[in-house]
């Protein structure tokens, strides 16, 4: 155990250094294996001085988005939905102005091309309080046109998990929220990860940095249980998923949350036809195979606004995840992915 807590001293200094200089309010790096988590240590405290541990709760933002991608891949699997789907199959609205080409597949890609305007206009305070509510972006959505024709460009869509938790709810007949909790989070011991809510032990949610530089947003956000950036969770948490996804979702003896094939389709990168990508694609997974910034390039994972971060290292076995909040400056994950690489053996 020691040899392994010694292979990963690099990256916990690099981590350690950034919440010393004030850069980060504070972090939590756990790294896992298939079997058992290797090390997981945290940094900086509370205001109240407590420390901030792997219970501590984080927004993790878009690292939501996995959670949504298993959720469609569990209806296919029911042969409720299929990724070829045309979703105006699901969701009849969406057979005018471009829409009817949409298939299932580009929303899980990034290449559906749906107009994300009505997300600036929030971004600029133009919309009433309760503007971010699913129903009122899944309305604008409806009468929106594409930006492009689908399939054709790779640009991270926010709004297409919209979609996706629509598509959730007719075909599931339960809010998204619900199925999310059923049908991931208990299976997993995923105790503390969820949309919140107001029995929700404040104390435990660790400081974010600048959030004044959102304004009343931040507490819109939350309120909105966005399907594209909405959830909360601890270390603890990710590191179970994180585990589970090493073990292409298997939690249990005899228990997945998909099929081994079926997972295996979502880490299958989908976009390289496409040229000029900042990001290549599986079903909603990252998968920087053609980044040249990154040291190793056979992973999955997914990043939060934050700088929260879960990432699968399939080829070593390993996985990490990264809790902090900094809101002002992004974390630049790409360091911390090659720092976690000199790791590797």
């Amino acid at each position: 155990m020691s040899q392994q807590l010694n292979q990963f001293e690099r990256v916990y200094r690099y981590i350690e250094r950034n919440v010393n200089e004030g850069k980060w309010p504070s972090a939590v790096l756990g790294i896992t294996d298939q079997e058992n988590i290797i090390d997981l240590r945290s940094y900086g405290t509370y205001e109240n001085e407590v420390s901030i541990d792997s219970t501590s709760i984080y927004p993790v933002f878009s690292i939501t988005k996995p959670m949504f991608g298993i959720a469609i891949m569990q209806l296919c699997e029911q042969g409720l939905v299929h990724p070829g789907q045309l979703i105006s199959d699901i969701l009849p609205e969406f057979n005018e102005k471009g829409k009817d080409k949409l298939a299932l597949w580009h929303l899980l890609t990034h290449t559906s091309g749906l107009d994300e305007s009505y997300m600036a206009k929030w971004a600029q305070g133009k919309l009433e309080e309760d503007g971010m509510s699913h129903s009122k972006i899944f309305s604008a959505l409806k009468d929106s046109e594409l930006t492009g024709n689908p399939g054709t460009i790779v640009s991270y869509n926010n709004i297409a998990f919209t979609v996706l938790a629509e598509i959730i709810e007719r075909v599931s007949g339960i809010s998204y929220e619900s199925y999310l909790n059923t049908h991931i989070f208990e299976p997993l011991g995923m105790k503390d990860t969820g949309f919140g809510n107001p029995d929700q032990d404040q104390s435990r949610i660790a400081p974010i940095a600048h959030v004044e530089a959102m304004g009343d947003r931040m507490g819109q956000l939350i309120a909105a249980k966005l399907p594209f950036g909405g959830l909360l969770s601890t270390a603890d948490d990710l590191l179970r998923f994180a585990k589970a996804m090493l073990n292409e979702t298997r939690y249990g003896e005899n228990d997945r949350l998909l099929q081994p094939l079926t997972f295996r389709q979502m880490t299958t990168p989908q976009t390289t036809h496409i040229k000029e990508v900042e990001s290549d694609y599986g079903f909603i997974w990252k998968m920087p195979i053609r980044h040249k910034g990154h040291i190793e390039r056979e992973i999955f994972g997914h990043n939060g606004m934050g700088g929260c971060m879960l990432w699968m290292y399939p080829k070593q076995g390993l996985a990490f995840v990264l809790m902090t909040a900094q809101l002002a400056k992004t974390v630049d994950n790409i360091h911390v992915h090659n720092v976690f690489a000199s790791c590797l053996v």
